[in-house]
């Protein structure tokens, strides 16, 4: 059986004393406590899993339904947003398996107060912090590099990928993809594949050139299906969007893990 996470756990891991934890809970206003120690505590509350006895007693007199949000940029052109649309479609279709519903947020770094979780999809490192800065719900990043152990990231597994291509084409071939806004992950395909060509936008499909391809975003696939020198593998949004699902449950959940970096492929 787990052990009962208490307010002494809070503030072993926060860094602060027990006084600081209960005034940023019940948010004392007559106490002048700065906004990084509140934001700490609130982070260290979700990861333990930490719910003061009131709220505990409320909670279990609700019948609960997970909402997962999911967090997608702004500025998406077209191609970007058929890409973005596949894996929310996906993911809507898991999370209907298990009975939790699905909202789509904002597109603004703000507090978030309809969800249980948050699934950010295609962003800049910059702009995960910066939602993550306004709320202590789990939030997890899908192709983005985060590097943070308060937050699980789900990305392709590129190296996994190659050698399924190597394996079908066994010849010369380029990795076709929609790139991904974060450098460090168009950095990892780079180095993956000898041959990469970044479609940016519809006007890139045209000058793709002949010879063999390998796709992994069904948007592309789908806009070359009358080539028949493509290879995409069935099912990696499906499979992301399961590994995503997967990690909402865990951070709920709040039982210890010590993976998370998630690679799919």
């Amino acid at each position: 059986m787990n052990k009962k996470v208490t307010i002494k756990d809070v503030a072993e891991a926060a860094g602060v004393c027990k006084a600081t934890v209960s005034y940023v809970l019940n948010d004392r206003k007559d106490q002048k406590i700065s906004e990084e120690t509140k934001k700490k505590v609130w982070q260290v509350v979700n990861m333990l899993g930490y719910r003061p006895n009131a709220f505990a007693q409320n909670m279990r007199t609700a019948v609960a339904r997970q909402m997962f949000g999911v967090y997608l940029p702004s500025d998406l052109n077209a191609l970007e947003r058929a890409m973005c649309l596949d894996f929310l479609e996906e993911l809507i279709a898991v999370a209907r398996e298990e009975d939790a519903n699905i909202v789509l947020l904002p597109s603004v770094p703000e507090r978030v107060n309809t969800a249980d979780a948050i699934v950010t999809f295609f962003l800049t490192r910059e702009q995960f912090f910066a939602l993550g800065e306004s709320n202590f719900i789990p939030i997890l990043s899908v192709d983005c590099r985060i590097d943070d152990a308060l937050f699980f990231e789900i990305a392709p597994d590129y190296a996994a990928l190659r050698a399924q291509a190597d394996a079908h084409f066994q010849a010369p071939y380029r990795y076709v993809c929609i790139p991904p806004r974060d450098e460090t992950l168009k950095k990892e395909i780079e180095g993956a594949f000898e041959n990469v060509t970044f479609v940016r936008g519809l006007s890139d499909l045209a000058s793709i050139p002949e010879g063999n391809c390998f796709i992994t975003q069904t948007v592309l696939f789908e806009a070359l299906s009358g080539r028949k020198d493509v290879f995409c593998p069935d099912g990696l949004e499906r499979r992301t969007a399961e590994r995503a699902a997967a990690c909402i449950r865990l951070a709920l959940s709040h039982e210890p893990c010590k993976q998370h970096i998630f690679k799919v492929s």
